[in-house]
């Protein structure tokens, strides 16, 4: 799927769907709250029937006349993930889907990580005569040194696998081969493509900025997980290191990009997944973008 804004941008879906009720991923997400919301309305991205957020876990592809750079790699095959079933063991057609796509894995010049959680990192790494191997060989993989540093971390001193044990299949094996290069936060890949500090849910927690200097684009990870945090900015994830820290940093991004025509793209966003944002401090929405 080709997605509106700068460049080529080219979305390839790894799983789709009714994901999990609003409350396992927003603790203050009540029901009645939910439903009172008009994403509650959108079946695009509220299963009104199951009570589930619709959710999509995708990588983003930006196709410049220099680089083809690839923004998260999701879940990938034979993970073991035993805690969350739909990502144990999946045996899905991803790189058969990217290269239908026009991008097959030899074709990567870059590999971002927006941050290093199991959902983000999955494809950096295939299973390959036993050993997990870079999967797109001829990238670099571009990764935040705070998050870096922090995952690092928490590898050393818990005494559980870090990160649903992603460090260690998809994480370690790029820093082994060589093709990591652990950058600043504010890394620039080439003129109108650079990162943008936005911590909170993780420390090290980058958006890409994407400009031609035309149109302009921010691919933002998990910044913003799903439409109801556009209407309800202070609802942070379960899942955020640091939930007030998100908060602020979710609510200074809508205050950017609200009414510029900016396109945002998360990971998880359901089709058509790039948005607009409209509105102000008082109150933001968004208007779904799809390509003309």
């Amino acid at each position: 799927m080709h997605l509106p804004g700068p460049f080529d941008i080219v979305r390839v879906v790894e799983m789709e769907g009714a994901f999990r009720a609003p409350e396992f991923l927003f603790p203050e997400a009540t029901e009645e709250a939910v439903r009172a919301s008009k994403v509650a309305t959108d079946p695009r991205f509220y299963n009104a029937e199951t009570h589930k957020l619709v959710m999509s876990f995708h990588t983003l592809v930006i196709k410049t006349p220099r680089h083809n750079i690839l923004v998260d790699t999701c879940i990938g095959n034979d993970k073991e993930r035993p805690e969350l079933l739909d990502w144990h063991q999946r045996t899905g057609p991803f790189l058969a889907d990217l290269a239908t796509a026009g991008v097959p894995a030899e074709s990567i010049d870059f590999v971002l990580c927006t941050h290093l959680h199991a959902d983000h990192v999955g494809w950096n790494t295939k299973l390959f005569d036993g050993r997990w191997v870079p999967t797109f060989p001829n990238a670099k993989y571009l990764m935040a040194r705070t998050e870096v540093e922090h995952w690092n971390e928490v590898r050393k001193t818990s005494d559980k696998p870090a990160n649903h044990r992603s460090w260690d299949d998809s994480v370690q094996p790029i820093l082994d081969a060589g093709q990591a290069l652990v950058i600043d936060s504010d890394y620039e890949i080439e003129h109108g493509i650079h990162l943008i500090p936005a911590p909170g849910h993780t420390p090290g927690n980058v958006i890409l900025h994407v400009s031609d200097g035309k149109e302009r684009a921010y691919l933002i990870g998990d910044t913003i997980h799903h439409p109801l945090q556009i209407e309800h900015p202070d609802w942070s994830s379960s899942f955020c290191s640091d939930p007030n820290l998100s908060r602020v940093t979710r609510k200074e991004f809508l205050n950017t990009v609200a009414e510029t025509d900016s396109l945002v793209m998360p990971a998880h966003f359901g089709t058509p997944t790039a948005v607009r944002i409209t509105g102000d401090s008082t109150g933001y929405n968004f208007e779904t973008v799809e390509k003309s």
